[in-house]
């Protein structure tokens, strides 16, 4: 019998530990893992750990569930956990093979231990001096307890579950002397989208409105976005364009940098921030938009794109390896650096309505590649074959 167990202590509704993209990650596996196991081979036993909040809100029949409260806000309860109890959780259990959704596990194992590694976030921002100065001092303290956390799972006899093939290969790049097992699980978008049908032709607007859904994150691109809205209000041929930023504020003072910049530039009639309304729903949020925009820096996956075809949106995005290689020809690709050129090759673009419907095309071919059942079959066969 081999006994399985997926740590989520991390996530605590409501008082963080991990960021949603993990949370939402953590419950399509579990839910995903769950309904695998009705047609499993006998042999294998599941269990997943978490906040009460957390798990009572998913119907899970093939697992034990097993509450357990970690104040992730101390670092000295994280550790104690992680290091202490988790050890004696897992022995008293007779566990064979531990997952934790957060790169994190104990110095001393007493079994078969992987991780998920989303991407290397805590190392792009601290190593980026532009983008550590949105950085606290405990903050920064923060992030390189964490990375810390993460170096020290990264041994030979661990398994590292990565999101995408770019930080697999990262990874490698990072720590070239590790020996290091890796396997891409990929992720998946949630949403069956739209059908088809219902795609609207943009020569019926006089403006092409243009969503950029992200929190407002200093890596997420949304300065060079309001450069680009410059440039292209500028040189517009005919038809106007609108930029609509929807996201929660995570950084406030990179918020009001954004906001700041809006009237600088005098882009107060073409940038607009949308307010948070609990009562829309995903497809009306994509309802409302022509096109999808995000000139992100830096992905462990980019699920937001992913998520934009898969309601017919056409998508422009930055040139970045994660974007390459997830949504490989079925997106248009933005350069680094904007130049007059680079501003004429998205005008063409903008305004070619049947080269945004192919993309609107492509893009749903593309996003249907990628479902949780996928995700969920190639984690639980690393289990088995980690086992």
């Amino acid at each position: 019998m081999t006994r399985i167990c997926i740590d989520v202590t991390n996530i605590v509704p409501g008082l963080g530990g991990a960021g949603g993209g993990i949370s939402t990650y953590s419950k399509n596996l579990i839910s995903g893992i769950d309904q695998l196991l009705d047609s499993t081979e006998e042999g294998v036993e599941m269990m997943v750990i978490g906040h009460p909040e957390f798990l009572k809100k998913m119907e899970i029949k093939n697992m034990t569930v097993a509450y357990q409260v970690v104040n992730n806000q101390s670092f000295f309860s994280r550790f104690y956990w992680l290091n202490i109890s988790l050890p004696r959780f897992l022995k008293d259990h007779q566990i064979d093979v531990l997952h934790r959704v957060v790169p994190e596990l104990p110095i001393f194992p007493n079994t078969k231990s992987m991780f998920t590694l989303h991407d290397f976030m805590f190392d792009f921002y601290l190593s980026n001096e532009r983008l550590g100065k949105y950085l606290g001092f405990k903050e920064k303290i923060k992030f390189r307890v964490l990375r810390w956390f993460m170096q020290s799972g990264l041994k030979k006899e661990n398994m590292v579950l990565v999101p995408s093939g770019s930080i697999a290969n990262e990874l490698k790049r990072r720590f070239p002397k590790k020996d290091l097992t890796i396997k891409v699980t990929k992720l998946a978008t949630a949403f069956e989208g739209l059908d088809q049908e219902n795609t609207s032709s943009l020569e019926e607007h006089s403006e092409i409105k243009i969503g950029y859904i992200a929190g407002f994150y200093p890596h997420k691109g949304h300065k060079r976005a309001i450069g680009l809205m410059k440039m292209l209000v500028n040189q517009q041929r005919g038809k106007s364009f609108k930029l609509f930023f929807r996201g929660s504020v995570v950084y406030p003072a990179y918020y009001e940098e954004i906001k700041e910049l809006v009237v600088k530039e005098g882009l107060q009639d073409v940038v607009f921030f949308e307010e948070f309304d609990p009562s829309i729903t995903i497809q009306e949020i994509y309802e409302k938009y022509d096109v999808t925009l995000l000139l992100s820096e830096y992905e462990g996956f980019g699920l937001p794109v992913l998520e934009s075809q898969a309601f017919l949106k056409p998508v422009l995005c930055s040139d970045i390896p994660v974007f390459r290689e997830n949504l490989n020809g079925s997106a248009f690709f933005i350069q680094e650096e904007i130049k007059e050129s680079e501003v004429e090759r998205v005008l063409n673009a903008l305004y070619d309505t049947a080269f945004l419907q192919s993309l609107s095309q492509e893009g749903i071919k593309n996003s249907s590649q990628y479902r949780w059942e996928n995700t969920c079959r190639q984690t639980l066969a690393s289990y088995l074959n980690f086992a």
